[in-house]
């Protein structure tokens, strides 16, 4: 597999763009879509890009199922390109609500423009023990069951393709055995249905792993833009891609019907 060493490291000025949706300087920017592990200049590995791994089935199977996802990403405002704001005020001491997320405008726009998302597995807040399964998971079996098989294609891509990232986090989800999924490195699935994201970082998941993502449906765009270090990763149906999540990324503009799928271990669980 080939191996590129990034050259430059824009951190001042990509620290900049948080919160903001990510643009294609297409003079700066290197595209990569085929198989290549990215590593900064000081040796880091940060993402690997596998190319047309994960066969057809598996990929039109769990898009059957995925595409059924019903939640409104309201609870994440920075990748949504907002400011987190309570949700509501009480009616009857006009009290703010502790819940948060993005404005009522912006739930209507993403509503309207097919935006939907949806948590399968586990999460890290504590409901009666050390996690607790996700409303769609209890609701929705299937969506985990019939997709067994390619949740262990990724699984094992990882272990082959960034073999030490991959032990030290199977490791940890192993301390919480009842909330992985199956015997593999992952507590959670997230899906993200019909979705552009400005740059944030994902705060919420296990510090000093990678996150496993592949994209599902018919569409055009939509790369992975990590603008620290100037690369977009274009990943299409059929190919999977390793990033780190603490690096500043966003999604950028597409086409289509496009769903991606997020496989990762949740912070809460190894910390619970």
């Amino acid at each position: 597999m080939k191996l590129l060493e990034l050259k430059h490291d824009y951190e001042l000025d990509s620290a900049k763009l948080e919160g903001k949706f990510p643009d294609d300087p297409e003079d700066q920017a290197e595209t990569i879509n085929e198989d290549v592990k990215v590593v900064t200049p000081d040796g880091i590995l940060i993402a690997v890009f596998l190319s047309n791994v994960i066969p057809w089935d598996p990929c039109k199977l769990a898009f059957e199922f995925w595409k059924n996802v019903k939640g409104l990403p309201t609870g994440r405002p920075m990748a949504m390109g907002g400011r987190s704001q309570h949700r509501s005020i009480s009616s009857k001491d006009g009290t703010l609500s502790p819940r948060k997320g993005v404005n009522a405008r912006q739930a209507v726009l993403l509503k309207n423009r097919g935006a939907r998302e949806g948590n399968l597995g586990h999460l890290g807040e504590p409901c009666d023990g050390p996690c607790r399964t996700t409303r769609l998971t209890r609701d929705y079996p299937e969506m985990l069951e019939t997709n067994k098989a390619l949740i262990r294609l990724v699984n094992s891509l990882y272990r082959e393709h960034a073999r030490e990232v991959y032990e030290g986090q199977r490791a940890e989800v192993k301390k919480a055995p009842g909330c992985r999924l199956g015997h593999t490195a992952f507590s959670s699935i997230y899906i993200l249905k019909n979705c552009i994201t400005s740059c944030h970082y994902d705060k919420n998941n296990l510090l000093g792993a990678l996150t496993a993502i592949i994209a599902l449906g018919d569409f055009e765009g939509g790369a992975l833009m990590m603008p620290r270090w100037g690369i977009k990763l274009a990943y299409k149906p059929g190919d999977l891609v390793l990033f780190n999540p603490q690096q500043l990324h966003g999604v950028l503009p597409f086409e289509g019907e496009r769903i991606s799928a997020a496989f990762y271990c949740a912070r809460q669980i190894a910390q619970a």
